[in-house]
């Protein structure tokens, strides 16, 4: 792409001013974070109750979202001085905080597109180095990057996308689009072979997201390099978007760059990738399914879908109330995936599971979450792929309107020839629109030639 560095301007956004918001705009959004946080702390103490969380006492209630000294401020145009950014915080949590984020900052990148059209599309986001193959070096970021704005499940055409990625020593090179799935929202990117530090996308334990912790969100900022960061917590409250997978955060993530980054916990494990969403909290995808992902890409050119298309929730995000009436069915609290949804199309191959039953158990494995069920799914099919035939997964199924525990086989096999892969894609939240302007980035002149 080419450098326009006359004309570059500084980002627009209509979103951006310098007013304060009105006082009844303030007031609706101190109320909904307050519900969240009711939400939260029921949500922990009934889960607590029924499930436990390892230890021997009742965990005190934290809130949801951690009150930050700048978090209201309206200097704040461009995200550079958030309060989540906590440049400011030298308290223990806040230095963990930074290190945390420090310890990823190499192989984080920015990544911006251009796509020709009346109007001209533009978009930025963050990206993470994950592999070096031959003479590529492959970044993992959100498919968000080729997404048509207001259009929920189109892409633009990957041909006509133009990509500019940024590196941490503020060096620009070009990219190019390998991968991108609409199921998932991930996309993979690449470069010329760079001296770049990858990321291990390793699996969290089962149960890690039973017990909320603190965590950062990490970005790279397009226009300067400017690495950022947010903290929040992780939260047992579901997503509203269609992806199941999804967990939430209390990481205030409103600018777009933010979108592909990493969340990290402070013992600077990866938890998964940030997307954005309306409202206080900001969804991520699990780091197992973000590494199965690039595992499938890898191995098939494609991330190999089991034709199931099973939805549903991890039983300990449902309402409270939903939650002790299923209790009651049972002699003992019961664990796992409660199903919302069947399609017609795929039910043949889910073995009788019905909707409101309860996943409990694959092959054994006691479930604890839909990402968990996801993983054993993605698995399968490598397996399925590598025996070129379907593979039957054994499945415990406990059935709230009777108290029953049946025995079920589940059919993991890829989609049959012409069926629609209309199950296999997603509607994401995309941020209002910014106009991006290309050439030589608002850099320090600190370009070192990274490559090999």
């Amino acid at each position: 792409m080419e450098s326009r560095g006359e004309e570059m301007q500084p980002a627009t956004m209509e979103s951006r001013g310098e007013e304060m918001p009105p006082e009844n705009t303030r007031n609706l959004e101190e109320g909904e974070q307050q519900d969240l946080e009711r939400q939260a702390n029921a949500a922990n103490r009934l889960v607590f109750l029924l499930f436990g969380d390892g230890t021997h006492s009742d965990p005190e209630p934290k809130p949801a979202c951690p009150p930050s000294p700048s978090s209201s401020s309206s200097d704040d145009k461009d995200g550079e001085n958030n309060s989540d950014d906590d440049d400011d915080d030298f308290s223990a949590e806040g230095l963990s905080a930074r290190e945390a984020a420090l310890s990823v900052s190499k192989s984080l990148v920015s990544i911006a597109t251009y796509t020709d059209g009346d109007p001209p599309s533009t978009f930025a986001c963050t990206g993470t180095v994950v592999s070096h193959e031959g003479s590529a070096t492959w970044i993992i970021t959100s498919a968000s990057l080729i997404r048509k704005p207001e259009i929920d499940t189109e892409v633009h055409e990957p041909r006509a996308v133009k990509i500019e990625v940024l590196l941490h020593n503020k060096k620009v090179v070009k990219g190019r689009l390998l991968m991108y799935d609409l199921l998932y929202n991930v996309a993979i990117v690449s470069i010329a072979r760079a001296n770049l530090p990858t990321v291990m996308l390793n699996d969290l334990p089962d149960s890690y997201f039973l017990t909320p912790g603190p965590v950062v969100a990490v970005a790279r900022k397009f226009e300067s390099g400017r690495l950022q960061m947010k903290r929040g917590e992780t939260l047992r409250i579901a997503c509203r978007m269609d992806c199941d997978e999804l967990m939430l955060s209390t990481c205030k993530v409103e600018q777009n760059f933010f979108i592909g980054g990493l969340l990290v916990d402070l013992e600077k494990r990866i938890l998964g990738m940030n997307f954005i969403d309306k409202g206080l909290t900001t969804p991520f995808l699990p780091v197992q399914i973000v590494g199965r992902c690039l595992r499938h890409f890898k191995a098939y050119g494609e991330i190999k879908q089991p034709w199931l298309g099973i939805r549903g929730r991890s039983l300990h995000l449902l309402e409270s109330a939903r939650l002790e009436e299923i209790c009651h069915k049972f002699s003992k609290p019961p664990s796992g995936v409660f199903v919302d949804m069947i399609p017609e199309a795929s039910s043949a191959n889910c073995g009788g599971v019905e909707v409101g039953d309860i996943l409990n158990q694959l092959d054994g494995a006691v479930l604890h979450s839909t990402a968990q069920l996801t993983s054993l799914l993605l698995d399968k099919m490598e397996v399925a792929m590598h025996e070129r035939r379907p593979v039957i997964l054994k499945a415990l199924i406990q059935r709230p309107k009777d108290g029953a525990t049946v025995a079920a086989e589940l059919i993991v096999a890829g989609r049959p020839p012409g069926e629609c892969d209309t199950l296999l894609n997603n509607r994401w939240t995309l941020p209002p629109l910014t106009v991006y302007y290309w050439g030589p980035p608002d850099l320090d002149e600190w370009v070192h030639d990274d490559s090999d």
